[in-house]
């Protein structure tokens, strides 16, 4: 009866613990998010703007490559973008995720660890 007591408390405070870490990532809005961005890898920059019109084709929010080169720095076209808790997602036009920025400090890394890899930074 003990050891049942002993593990039921453990199963109620790993379950317990394991949703207040699934909580602690706040969603940003797009509209917090939306202004102008530059996309780099090494010395090619793109500049883009991630809108908060929503781009429903993609379900997520209108991206603007005035530049037309993050297809040289992608596999595929980026057609919108989409918030993250922990980053943010470009968009094919399907809706799938063609690459994902996660937060490090004051720039998004495409891979975390990666310092010479693709970037995404806040230009406003």
């Amino acid at each position: 009866m003990r050891a049942t007591l002993v593990v039921a408390a453990m199963m109620t405070y790993c379950i317990t613990t394991g949703a207040a870490m699934a909580s602690s990532l706040v969603l940003p809005s797009a509209q917090s998010l939306a202004g102008e961005w530059q996309v780099a890898k090494g010395d090619t920059q793109c500049r883009v703007a991630l809108r908060a019109d929503k781009q429903p084709a993609a379900n997520g929010y209108q991206l603007q490559d005035a530049q037309q080169c993050l297809q040289t720095l992608l596999s595929a076209p980026a057609a919108g973008w989409r918030p993250a808790p922990d980053g943010i997602a470009l968009l094919q036009a399907d809706g799938s995720t063609l690459a994902f920025f996660s937060r490090d400090g004051d720039i998004y890394r495409h891979r975390i660890g990666d310092e010479d890899g693709l970037t995404l930074k806040a230009l406003d």
